[in-house]
């Protein structure tokens, strides 16, 4: 009899004691920061038959909603020109034609607590030795290293994190 009651009063505290951790495990793992959860990521790459170039910018870590986010481009054709943008949005994406020589995409995200996130990235299409079409990258904004250039062949694509630039006031 005495045996019966110690294993039901474990399996009774053993449930409780699985109900404390289900409910005290979000607190224990922690809760992302907002800095965390905002910081955007600036995708570039080329659609399968490599005529257009997709560029696309979101939350880098999970959906993440911006008080505003803006693409503008400048390229050597002037139909690429414009900027793009919308509020209180999840992230925004757009097409530029490959058959520009090159064209720049500055990313602008303000998140919900006024960080506001910018970057540059100068694109344009070279043909490789074996006549395969490779993206090119360029920085005009990295002071520190001005020569810096990465380069992609297709189906890869570009993903750049776009740093924090300040708070608004």
């Amino acid at each position: 009899m005495e045996r019966e009651t110690w294993a039901r009063g474990g399996m009774v505290l053993s449930a409780l004691a699985l109900i404390v951790l289900i409910l005290a495990t979000p607190s224990l793992l922690g809760r992302p920061s907002p800095e965390l959860a905002s910081l955007p990521l600036l995708i570039i790459g080329m659609n399968r038959n490599e005529t257009m170039f997709i560029v696309n910018l979101y939350g880098a870590v999970q959906a993440y909603r911006y008080d505003q986010v803006r693409l503008s481009m400048n390229g050597t054709d002037p139909s690429v020109n414009g900027t793009i943008y919308e509020n209180e949005t999840f992230g925004l994406h757009t097409w530029v034609p490959a058959n520009v020589t090159r064209f720049t995409v500055d990313a602008y995200l303000i998140d919900q607590q006024g960080n506001y996130f910018e970057y540059n990235v100068t694109t344009h299409t070279e043909k490789d030795t074996n006549n395969r079409t490779v993206m090119v990258f360029t920085f005009p904004d990295e002071k520190n290293n001005p020569g810096m250039q990465i380069t992609r062949t297709p189906p890869e694509d570009f993903r750049w994190l776009i740093p924090w630039r300040g708070t608004l006031p």
